[in-house]
This record gives C-alpha cells, sequence and structure tokens, in this order.
C-alpha cells in the first residue's frame, strides 16, 4: 500500500486547514453582517417586505382581506443549503445581547418560516416537509415570547416587541385556517396556537 510522504501530507493538511479556517470565517462574517443587517432594520422594518394575503371570516359571516408582512426567504426547506440557513439563524438569537434583541431576531426567523410555510403549500410541496415548517414556525414565535418573560413589560420598548409577538400570533392563526388544508396534524397546530393566542389576550387583559 502506497503512502504520501510526510512533507505532502502536512502539505495537504495545511492546505485543507486553511480552507475550514476560511469557511469558517466567511460563515462568521455573514451572520454579523446579517446581525448589522437586522439592528439597522429596527428604524426602516424593510425586511417585512412580502405580504402574505389572507381573508378572516367574521362571527356574522363577513369575510375580510387582510395583509400580513414578512420577510421574503430565498432558501426554502426542500433545499440542500437549508441546513446551513438553520446554523445561521441560531447563531444569530445566540449573539444578540439582549433578551429584547433576541426575542426580535427570534421573531423574525418565525416570520420567514411563515414565508416558507405558505409557499410550500402553493407550490404544493411534500406534506411532511408543510408541517415541519409550519410547527418550527410556531415554535420560534413561542421562543420569542418566551425571551421576554423575565423582563419588565412595563417598559415601553419591550411592550412593544410583546405586542408585536402577539399580533403575530393572531396573524399566523387566521393565516393557517385560510389555507383550508385538511390534515389532522395541522389541525393540531392551529388548535394548539389558537389557544397559546387566548391565554396571551387573557393575560393582556389582567395586566
Amino acid at each position: 500500500m502506497l503512502s504520501l510522504p510526510k512533507e505532502k501530507v502536512l502539505k495537504y493538511s495545511g492546505r485543507f486547514f486553511l480552507f475550514l479556517t476560511g469557511l469558517v470565517v466567511l460563515f462568521g462574517s455573514l451572520v454579523l453582517t446579517g446581525l448589522e443587517i437586522m439592528a439597522n432594520d429596527k428604524k426602516t422594518n424593510n425586511l417585512r417586505s412580502v405580504p402574505i394575503e389572507y381573508t378572516v371570516e367574521m362571527p356574522n359571516g363577513e369575510k375580510i382581506a387582510k395583509i400580513y408582512k414578512v420577510p421574503e426567504s430565498r432558501i426554502g426547506p426542500e433545499n440542500a443549503e437549508y441546513l446551513i440557513k438553520k446554523m445561521r439563524d441560531r447563531l444569530w438569537v445566540d449573539l444578540s445581547k439582549t433578551a429584547k434583541d433576541k426575542s426580535e431576531v427570534c421573531l423574525l426567523i418565525a416570520d420567514k418560516r411563515m414565508f416558507e410555510t405558505v409557499e410550500l403549500i402553493k407550490n404544493n410541496k411534500d406534506e411532511d416537509l408543510i408541517i415541519k415548517t409550519l410547527d418550527e414556525t410556531i415554535w420560534h414565535l413561542k421562543e420569542s415570547k418566551k425571551m421576554l418573560s423575565e423582563e419588565n413589560k412595563k417598559d415601553i420598548e419591550i411592550s412593544k416587541v410583546d405586542q408585536q409577538i402577539d399580533r403575530a400570533g393572531l396573524a399566523y392563526e387566521d393565516i393557517v385556517k385560510s389555507f383550508n388544508y385538511k390534515n389532522e396534524k395541522i389541525d393540531k397546530i392551529i388548535n394548539d396556537l389558537e389557544s397559546w393566542n387566548q391565554k396571551n389576550i387573557k393575560e393582556e387583559g389582567e395586566n
């Protein structure tokens, strides 16, 4: 069995290490750039530029057209690069400094997942993938709320984020219901989200 000389082994190992280091640095810079963009977006809210149109049926039978704006997601769950994107999203949350920042980033990720869910349904993608993406949407929404649980809700800025999360929860519920997607697991997600929203409304009324 032939083996490479020690010098060549070291040479190739060195090149691989440099290549790996380069990838880590590139990935890290993309993560930090994303955080900077999100920080700037707090003032302009330009990231949420894609409207999701849906219809809400009122108790009297009247149907009202509504819009909820979300960020565009260029890499969907059906793509091979999606795992890297999820790693980046996790780092976005972990590298955010305050509970408020973490909550806002988590809500942004939830909005991206909702965009992805809608696109999957529009394009008749795999049902299991739709359910998984929707489930991740709601998980990030709830995490966003949970991150503010120890914060002072009387703080105006914290209260604004908390209210934004509650509005998102109600919008998600109506959006998913408007799908009229017949699936037992999706029905369970809707019922769970509806209970979560009602709990938030009750807590808001008590404060």
